[in-house]
């Protein structure tokens, strides 16, 4: 039985967490240019899905798949650092927050 996390594989050993018994395997999410400042998930039951929502440095805030971490958009229209983002718990709507003094409901 494998558990699908979020997680850094530690650098200087390789190695992967284990919680359990069970193997941790770390889901990589490239797309980011700068370093991220928030991550938020929202699990809707009903769907049997997680989705992710990333504040990150680069203005882009993005949303992934929290089972596979594939990407599923980009929110594009902020000018300055995405510092904060939320998302409401039908994952029908995120929120973010910029350092160009902004809020966006998406």
């Amino acid at each position: 039985d494998t558990t699908f996390v979020i997680q850094q594989t530690n650098k200087r050993t390789n190695q992967t967490m284990t919680d359990k018994g069970r193997t941790q395997i770390p889901i990589v999410c490239p797309g980011h240019t700068r370093p991220l400042a928030e991550l938020q998930y929202v699990t809707i039951p009903s769907e049997n899905r997680t989705l992710l929502l990333s504040a990150c440095h680069d203005r882009m805030p993005m949303l992934r798949d929290g089972h596979t971490g594939d990407w599923i958009g980009t929110f594009q229209g902020h000018k300055g650092a995405v510092w904060s983002c939320q998302m409401d718990p039908s994952g029908s709507l995120a929120a973010t927050a910029s350092g160009d003094f902004s809020a966006r409901v998406w």
